[in-house]
């Protein structure tokens, strides 16, 4: 696992559409509260040895999560504006 950060980009989903710069970044700062607080629960089941169904369920909900960050830095690649553009 210690060469996880050596792992290619996966492919990221399309970018959105009709969504200015200010209200990308705001959605991937919200989005990616949300995500670290998933990720916290995914973690706090683990050690809880919750069942695996639960586990996984959170997990979804994660991925589900992560795709919308995903498409927020399509975007933002694209148009190549700082967060202070927001």
């Amino acid at each position: 696992m210690g060469d996880l950060h050596r792992l290619p980009l996966r492919d990221l989903p399309p970018a959105p559409t009709g969504i200015s710069v200010p209200e990308t970044w705001a959605a991937l700062r919200v989005a990616m509260r949300l995500c670290h607080g998933t990720l916290g629960e995914v973690v706090d089941l683990l050690e809880a040895g919750a069942a695996p169904a639960d586990v996984f369920a959170r997990i979804d909900t994660f991925n589900s999560q992560i795709t919308t960050c995903g498409r927020a830095v399509t975007f933002l690649r694209e148009v190549g504006e700082p967060p202070d553009a927001a």
